[in-house]
This record gives C-alpha cells, sequence and structure tokens, in this order.
C-alpha cells in the first residue's frame, strides 16, 4: 500500500531575524480523511470569518489566528493513521554547512526521512511513497532532481519514491502541511508561543533536529516581536 508523505516549509534559510528553519507535515496511507477533515474545518473557520462557503479562498497559516489554526491541527493530530513529523535547523549553528538553499532542502528532506526509518514506524513498512510538496516555494520548484536523488538514496531499501508538485491552492493536504509547518516554527522560534499549548497531541510530532550534535547550543538573542508568521 501507498505511503504518502506531505510536507510544506515554514521561515527560510536566507532570513536572518529568525533562527529555525522548519520542513514539515504528515504521514499517511488515508489521504481522504486528511482532505475531508480540512474541507469541514474550513467550513466553520470560514462562518467564523464571515466568508462565504461558495467563495474559494487558501486559508493560510498566514492568514488565520492561533484559535482557528488550532481547530485544522486538533482535527489532523487526532486523525487515526497520521503521524505529524519535522525536521527543524538551527541555521545559527551551519557555519560551516556551506550548501545552497537548493541542495540544502533536498539534504533536510533526505535527512528527515532517515531519521522517520530509525524510528521503525510501522506505516514506512512500505516499497512505495509519494512526497507531495508545495511547488510556490522556490526552493522546491527549482528542485525537479529531488525524486532521483532520494531514489539513489533509499534504492538499498526497495523502495520507490515518487514526487509530486503542487500548488497548495487546489490541494487540502497541501494546506494541512502549511498548518504543522507554521506549527513548529512558532513553537521554536516565537517567543511565549501559545500555538502549540492549543494543540492537545502536539507532543505526537516526530521531530528530528539538524545539525543534532549542536543544535540549540550557544543561544543568540533572536527575539520575534510578532508570531503572525
Amino acid at each position: 500500500m501507498k505511503t504518502y508523505i506531505v510536507l510544506d516549509e515554514s521561515g527560510a534559510m536566507h532570513l536572518k531575524n529568525e533562527r529555525y528553519f522548519v520542513i514539515a507535515g504528515f504521514i499517511t496511507r488515508e489521504l481522504h480523511k486528511v482532505t475531508s477533515t480540512h474541507k469541514k474545518m474550513e467550513e466553520i473557520v470560514k462562518k467564523r470569518k464571515n466568508i462565504s462557503l461558495t467563495q474559494k479562498i487558501e486559508l493560510k497559516s498566514s492568514k488565520i489566528n492561533d484559535s482557528q489554526q488550532a481547530l485544522f491541527l486538533n482535527e489532523l493530530y487526532g486523525l487515526s493513521g497520521v503521524i505529524p513529523i519535522a525536521i527543524v535547523i538551527d541555521k545559527d549553528n551551519l557555519s560551516k554547512f556551506g550548501a545552497s538553499e537548493n541542495v540544502a532542502y533536498n539534504f533536510f528532506v533526505k535527512n528527515l526521512l532517515k531519521y522517520l526509518f530509525r524510528c521503525n514506524l510501522p506505516i514506512l513498512k512500505t516499497h512505495e511513497i509519494e512526497l507531495r510538496v508545495d511547488n510556490r516555494n522556490t526552493s522546491v520548484k527549482t528542485l525537479r532532481d529531488l525524486e532521483t536523488f532520494l531514489q539513489w538514496e533509499f534504492e538499498l531499501k526497495d523502495l520507490e519514491v515518487e514526487v509530486k508538485y503542487l500548488d497548495s491552492k487546489d490541494n487540502r493536504d497541501i494546506q494541512m502541511a502549511d498548518y504543522v509547518a507554521n506549527l513548529v516554527w512558532k513553537k521554536y522560534n516565537c517567543v511565549n508561543e501559545k500555538l502549540s499549548r492549543r494543540v492537545s497531541l502536539y507532543y505526537r510530532t516526530y521531530i528530528s533536529k539538524f545539525p543534532f550534535k549542536l543544535f540549540g547550543k550557544s543561544p543568540t538573542i533572536k527575539q520575534l516581536a510578532s508570531c503572525h508568521k
């Protein structure tokens, strides 16, 4: 049975006013559960924001408040067969990394997958993975070799990896990944963030940290005035 890994990113490698960059989303074999849940919660949020139910609009994490975002996240985290995942990159400790942003994205996705396989998740006992990513991110748009890169990396596992680049406006699963990525981004970058406290099952998130040995060490004074990312 095919396993879906849906990812989005929050923050940017080149921004200096934030310490942590995040790639996050979820794993599932039942994508329809995620999309139907998003549709249901979208109707609730639209009513709260006085938006017509017939109006097609993407409720990105940057356009809704923490309370509304938590509605989506609590439903997603509560779904059986859905595992939230993330890799958090400590940019302050990448001084010797030296990779371009495009190469770095490939590298971090590979490291996230390797971490997840080390966790021995039953859902990853599969021969076919479909990686679904947002095509609006410049770093992703230019990385058409990501599929080949991952196939080389996991060839010995007899694992077929297919990468699909999707527009989040038309894909509810990518929008859900956006909420997870923004949640984790706020958790690590924002002073006194409150969103994770609104998500009762936040602890279920499998989080890889890079670079592992230096992660979080020698913290700089980078405090964001706002968490409305």
